[in-house]
């Protein structure tokens, strides 16, 4: 039993390796995901569709059409449009949901365990879990990778009060010389939002 279950440690770890290999490849990347939220004890489950673009340490999340973070490493930008109100606030280094860090997460704080294979849309998928050693928000985090392609095909995070978030992706675009821009909240480009700085 100890030693399967070094085995199956050693091939998550050869896994999400190659994983971030290749994710440390890229130049930058842009996705297409569907997301839902669901907290049976709180009787909720919301479902939404969103887009998302990373470069180094800088992202911007688009979901659907009530909100919209960006972060280009430095300052964050919290846009609720149909407030409509942008908090500023500085970039928090330690931030555990900052989706740049989704290939090499599991390098410090983490323990992963490999949970087998699965069939998501025909598609071969490697399912591991991360379980945070110290974490004020996430219990465990699940990843699905593509066996084939090595990208992350679904992720799924279970808060500690119970809500489970997951991010099925849709489409995958990498290295497509996103400018630096896109990581800037243009005030010009929204006029009439109200403006809260909370640095």
């Amino acid at each position: 039993t100890v030693n399967l279950a070094f085995s199956q440690d050693e091939v998550a770890k050869q896994i999400l390796d190659d994983l971030s290999e290749k994710g440390k490849s890229y130049t930058d990347i842009t996705a297409e995901f569907k997301w839902n939220f669901s907290n049976s004890e709180q009787g909720i489950d919301e479902n939404s569709e969103g887009k998302i673009w990373i470069k180094e340490d800088m992202y911007k999340l688009d979901m659907s059409s009530d909100l919209s973070i960006i972060n280009n490493g430095e300052t964050l930008w919290y846009f609720m449009k149909d407030v409509p109100e942008v908090q500023i606030m500085e970039n928090d280094p330690e931030d555990e949901m900052n989706p740049s860090r989704i290939f090499t997460i599991y390098e410090k704080g983490y323990k992963h365990e490999y949970k087998g294979v699965e069939s998501i849309n025909s598609a071969r998928v490697h399912k591991i879990n991360l379980s945070p050693s110290e974490s004020k928000v996430i219990s465990l985090i699940t990843l699905y990778i593509d066996s084939e392609k090595t990208e992350i095909i679904k992720i799924k995070i279970i808060d500690k009060d119970g809500g489970t978030t997951t991010y099925t992706i849709t489409k995958f675009i990498t290295n497509s010389n996103l400018p630096t821009s896109t990581f800037n909240f243009k005030r010009q480009d929204h006029p009439n939002v109200e403006i809260i700085d909370l640095r």
